[in-house]
């Protein structure tokens, strides 16, 4: 499979997961079933996938502003600020991702020409460590698998009903 085909896949699970998650109840959502300093509940792991997206994508492959800007959104200053959105309406979290995908689809191309270099993305400011531009795709898409199972999970927890994500249930649309 290849980048674009997998990130299609990526496209029609995230339909069908905001689906659920419309249904389920927000206080439900903003419920901590994890107990860490991170990500704690369903709304933290909602955020977490888009704005990893939105920074890698905008920020570090192609150096444009990032989509939350557009939504008045400042950097985070604290740990804090950045994992917990249990306060956040569903519906605002879900517009940024939203719009995040709609503004990678965008500048696909863009994203896609990068990946045909060799040039290399430092992993983290801190660190020495790089990857070329298609292993930072890569990596964010399956980071996104990751934290999508994870929600599942919660959804699960929360006694609802998720969505099916297997690859072999969209592979064929």
């Amino acid at each position: 499979m290849n980048t674009a085909a997998f990130y299609h896949y990526l496209t029609q699970t995230r339909r069908a997961l905001r689906e659920t998650l419309r249904s389920i109840p927000d206080e439900q959502l903003s419920r901590a079933v994890i107990p860490t300093d991170g990500a704690r509940c369903v709304k933290d792991l909602v955020m977490h996938v888009a704005v990893v997206e939105d920074g890698w994508f905008r920020g570090d492959i192609l150096g444009q502003p990032l989509v939350r800007e557009h939504f008045g959104w400042t950097p985070p200053a604290s740990a804090d600020e950045y994992w917990h959105h249990q306060d956040r309406p569903l519906e605002e979290l879900l517009a940024y991702w939203e719009a995040v995908e709609k503004d990678t689809l965008a500048r696909w191309p863009e994203l896609m020409a990068q990946a045909a270099t060799d040039r290399r993305v430092p992993v983290d400011e801190n660190r020495p460590e790089t990857s070329t531009v298609d292993e930072v795709l890569w990596h964010v898409m399956q980071h996104e698998v990751r934290h999508t199972a994870q929600i599942v999970q919660m959804i699960r927890l929360l006694g609802q009903v998720p969505p099916a994500l297997d690859l072999v249930f969209f592979a064929a649309r």
